[in-house]
């Protein structure tokens, strides 16, 4: 190879002119090459072989060729890009830089199988990356190849099984896959700290991200003391595990100031209660705390001892055998009443009430006196007055027996018809479906629940029950039912072997008013629980308090223990709280609490967090910039904190900023 002097061309020495610029051997002087081995040009940073006699990119001569030092064998990182690749490669294969950028890596041979930490894969560990996101051994984790014993999770699609298994039985895949799962200790509640959920931890992983122990803390629970539970509102001492009512764990209790110490006045006075519900049997309880010797009778009608009436929606065919009603039911076993000295005087049905002679009488003749008596009769459904709604098949689910007399129905046929799209009516419908009832729910208004749901929640409401095959038909009216079917106003007709009505409560409150005691809607009522006549006192869904009739669970228990306290010589008061209703229905959870609709009134501001993949919503109302009221479905992880924010009257500021 020549160079031509005066243009600088490099050509073959066998050429007589330049090809460049024209001119003869005169002005050639030769050009010394590299006869071996690799250089790269410091114009363009190409890489070639140096016997080129001018670089083949950018065509500069042999002056601008640096030497490259050839690379030993085995595996190198650039250190630009990270990338690993075999160390013959003269640039990186992913930014083109060259090897003066590029490190060694440990080449000794990895043995056995070894795990990507970015992409989860599994291959042989001699391979020089990894086969499916390319990065190179450094991330490379060793799979033990030996069984491991107790529970894994499968590194793929994360289920959790027995090690035994020889494949994971979800998505296939084999032993190098599955790793070792830290068993939690069987008692206790944990929290996970990436999404915040609250369950045993006793659990593998998060039953809702699906992440492992090691982003488990422990919840602690409250040992001692009182607790109320924010789903229910029940009170009840600290060291239960669930709540005795609605059966949530202790991530759901709220901490209940202690009340001075009871003073206790034991006499002879005879306690009368009248009823065996939440409210009467906390009345009961109260009494028997402050006076240790007075006689206490509960008189009821029917022949159960004292249980959760919102329970028997929740469990319409789970039995009601003795074991069934210990567990789903019943509020306290024989023995806890004959520990305190309480008399159940159950199957009585009362006839009368003289608050003069302080007598009560019953329809068998017998007749019950009192110094004090507590009035918590309780409520009963309203049936509309459509033709045949005293056909035996038409229920309301008020006791035991209701829920038994509609499974010997359903022998006949499942088909079902439920009136009235409340708590009780839908929460009784997804019973009856899971039953395997074919089941229609008519609502009379435009929307389900419309006095307590916003439109937006209504809707994703009734979707999650048409996705599950219940019919819901709103604005429907019922004109009759005859010979097993309904028929509606418009000429709908819908065979049903039951028909299920949930049209609203009304008070137990005639046997008071007989009696002379002042009522509205229910039985009044001041804060000690007082009615209008003397020595007698009213708690529970029969009594109204500063014009409201509550009927709820939390208030009935709360006024039964005030009016038990103050009838045994204490001085204790009633306030009302914001209670919040909640069900799972459908698959969901529901969780509202205050004014959550704004129905009738002038638009409430709201702030609206939805996923509709996940069928979420998490809404919030407010009046004057005041947090009036909050509706969850779906996820109910924010219960309780949004219970406490409605009652102290959160500000939106306070909330959301400005």
């Amino acid at each position: 190879m020549v160079k031509c002097k005066l243009c600088g061309e490099i050509f073959d020495d066998s050429l007589t002119t330049c090809p460049l610029c024209g001119v003869g051997p005169d002005y050639f002087e030769p050009v010394e090459t590299e006869s071996a081995g690799q250089v790269r040009c410091s114009i363009c940073q190409a890489v070639f072989d140096g016997s080129e006699p001018v670089c083949p990119f950018c065509n500069v001569g042999p002056e601008y060729y640096v030497p490259l030092e050839d690379k030993p064998g085995g595996m190198v990182r650039c250190k630009v890009c990270q990338a690993v690749f075999d160390g013959s490669e003269t640039v990186c294969p992913v930014c083109n830089v060259g090897p003066e950028n590029f490190e060694p890596l440990d080449s000794a041979p990895v043995t056995g199988k070894v795990r990507c930490d970015v992409c989860q894969a599994v291959f042989d560990g001699s391979e020089p990356v990894c086969p499916f996101c390319n990065v190179g051994p450094e991330h490379y984790v060793p799979v033990d190849q030996g069984q491991p014993a107790g529970k894994v999770r499968c590194t793929i699609c994360k289920e959790v099984f027995d090690a035994s298994e020889n494949s994971c039985p979800v998505c296939g895949v084999g032993p190098e896959y599955f790793e070792p799962v830290v068993e939690k200790p069987a008692g206790g509640k944990v929290r996970c700290t990436v999404c915040q959920e609250i369950f045993d931890a006793s659990e593998p992983v998060c039953p809702v991200c699906g992440v492992g122990p090691e982003h488990f803390v422990p919840v602690e629970p409250q040992k001692t003391g009182k607790v109320k539970c924010a789903i229910c509102g029940e009170i009840f001492d600290a060291s239960e595990p669930v709540c005795p009512v609605c059966g949530v764990g202790p991530e759901h209790y709220l901490p209940v100031e202690e009340a001075e110490a009871i003073q206790r006045h034991d006499t002879d006075r005879r306690y009368l209660i009248l009823g065996a519900g939440t409210a009467a049997v906390n009345a009961a309880q109260a009494i028997r705390d402050r006076d240790g010797t007075g006689t206490i009778t509960l008189l009821a009608d029917e022949e159960e001892l004292p249980y959760k009436r919102p329970q028997l929606t929740k469990h319409m065919f789970d039995g009601t055998d003795a074991e069934a009603r210990a567990k789903y039911f019943t509020l306290h076993d024989q023995a806890w009443y004959a520990e305190r000295n309480i008399t159940l005087a159950l199957g009585k049905k009362i006839v009368s009430l003289n608050p003069a002679e302080k007598r009560v009488t019953l329809e068998d003749g017998a007749v019950c006196e009192y110094d004090k008596c507590i009035y918590a009769l309780g409520s009963h459904f309203f049936v509309p007055p459509f033709g045949g709604n005293d056909d035996p098949r038409v229920k309301t689910i008020r006791t035991i027996r209701d829920i038994e007399e509609i499974r010997t129905f359903l022998e006949k046929g499942k088909r079902a018809v439920v009136i009235g799209g409340g708590v009780v009516g839908l929460e009784a419908a997804w019973e009856l479906k899971q039953y395997g009832c074919d089941v229609t729910v008519l609502e009379a208004m435009p929307a389900l629940m419309a006095n307590k749901l916003d439109p937006v929640a209504s809707a994703m409401l009734q979707g999650f029950f048409e996705e599950g095959s219940v019919k819901i038909l709103a604005g429907a009216m019922t004109d009759r039912y005859e010979n097993g079917t309904i028929y509606l106003k418009d000429g709908t007709a819908l065979p049903a072997e039951v028909v299920v009505v949930s049209a609203g409560v009304r008070a137990n409150g005639q046997l008071a008013a007989d009696a002379g005691a002042e009522q509205n809607k229910a039985v009044v009522v001041n804060e000690r629980m007082e009615t209008s006549l003397p020595d007698l006192y009213g708690a529970g869904d029969c009594v109204e308090f500063a014009g409201m009739n509550y009927a709820l669970w939390p208030e009935a228990s709360r006024q039964g223990e005030v009016a038990g306290a103050n009838a045994a010589g204490d001085q204790l008061t009633f306030a009302a709280e914001i209670y919040g209703m909640s069900m799972e229905v459908a698959g969901r959870n529901l969780y509202t609490i205050g004014k959550a609709s704004g129905a009738g009134e002038a638009p409430l501001r709201t702030v609206e967090f939805r996923d509709d993949a996940r069928g979420n919503l998490e809404k919030y109302f407010f009046q004057d910039d005041v947090l009036c009221g909050v509706t969850l479905l779906g996820d109910v992880s924010k219960l309780s904190q949004v219970t406490e924010q409605v009652n102290r009257k959160a500000s939106y500021d306070s909330l959301f900023g400005k």
